[in-house]
């Protein structure tokens, strides 16, 4: 004889199973009915419910589904940006630095955007890649650049590596943002207790027992660093931002020995510029920058004086 309890239990089951089923088909009709909505929208040249974006005209070709379903077609995504290629083209470096500050004061007062882009957005930027900015950042876990400028996909072409380092390849992608994607500012942003500065302060012997191309970086690092200075200063903390500061401060002025760079540089079309990201407050510092000679400081940004 069947137990109670399983019978009990299988009842159970089958009242759930009853009721999650009931629940898919309302959900089914629910989303058909999305679809038929969005659908009539797109046929009657109505923007779908829900977005953001200006009125745009029906899609001309209603056998492109996916542009009936999102009520836009190839062509207007197509425009949409070149449109917003124009408005990053005419934008300044100290413009582009502002909004980077704002976002950054957002983002460590807890009061971020979250920019994200929608169906129609994100369509557009298959056509081409309009960024302002381009980063060499570390490659830290701690430090994900959109997040920390609260900046959306394709604000920000961001270089990551550890201790932030120029090599053949970094140097390269830098190359490609400035003289291809025509990005106004450059930065090169070191963080608090980054870990391949603190490597590359111990003894050569000691880097040298590491991976080959871990050594090869760290050395190429350490060759960078005033270590002697640099055991003058007491406090960790205040050593350790120096030591990255200083890392920093090297890698600007190697992308400002690039006549190529620097020629952009005087033409006010291009800023380099030095940050420190201070993981335990949020705030990004930007505290050193090579541009227009001449020119008013970026953003409250100075040079730091040389050593």
């Amino acid at each position: 004889m069947d137990r109670p309890e399983i019978v009990l239990g299988c009842a159970a089951v089958a009242i759930a199973g009853v009721a999650l089923l009931s629940s898919m088909r309302s959900s089914s009709s629910s989303h058909d009915a999305l679809l038929l909505q969005l659908i009539q929208d797109g046929r009657e040249g109505r923007k779908p419910r829900g977005t953001q974006h200006e009125d745009r005209p029906a899609p001309d070709d209603e056998s492109n589904s996916v542009a009936l379903l999102s009520g836009f077609t190839m062509q207007q995504a197509r425009e949409h940006a070149q449109q917003g290629a124009s408005v990053a083209k005419a934008r300044t470096p100290t413009e582009v630095l502002l909004d980077l500050q704002r976002g950054n004061a957002r983002f460590w007062m807890g009061k971020a955007q979250r920019p994200e882009k929608s169906a129609f957005e994100r369509r557009a930027l298959i056509m081409q890649q309009y960024p302002s900015v381009a980063i060499l950042g570390c490659s830290d876990s701690r430090v994900p650049v959109e997040i920390v400028f609260d900046q959306g996909l394709g604000d920000l072409f961001v270089v990551r590596v550890a201790g932030n380092g120029l090599d053949v390849s970094t140097s390269a992608s830098l190359q490609f943002a400035i003289h291809h994607l025509k990005v106004k500012v450059v930065i090169v942003m070191g963080h608090e207790a980054c870990g391949a500065i603190k490597a590359a302060q111990l003894d050569e012997a000691t880097i040298k027992k590491e991976p080959a191309d871990l050594a090869k970086a760290l050395l190429g690092i350490k060759a960078g660093l005033d270590e002697q200075r640099l055991k003058c200063i007491r406090d960790p903390r205040s050593q350790d931002r120096e030591a990255v500061a200083s890392n920093v401060e090297n890698q600007v002025e190697q992308l400002a020995k690039d006549p190529a760079l620097m020629d952009l540089v005087n033409k006010d079309q291009l800023a380099i510029v030095g940050a420190f990201y201070e993981i335990s407050s949020g705030i990004v510092d930007f505290f050193h920058h090579v541009s227009k000679p001449g020119s008013p400081d970026l953003g409250g940004i100075r040079k730091r004086p040389t050593k």
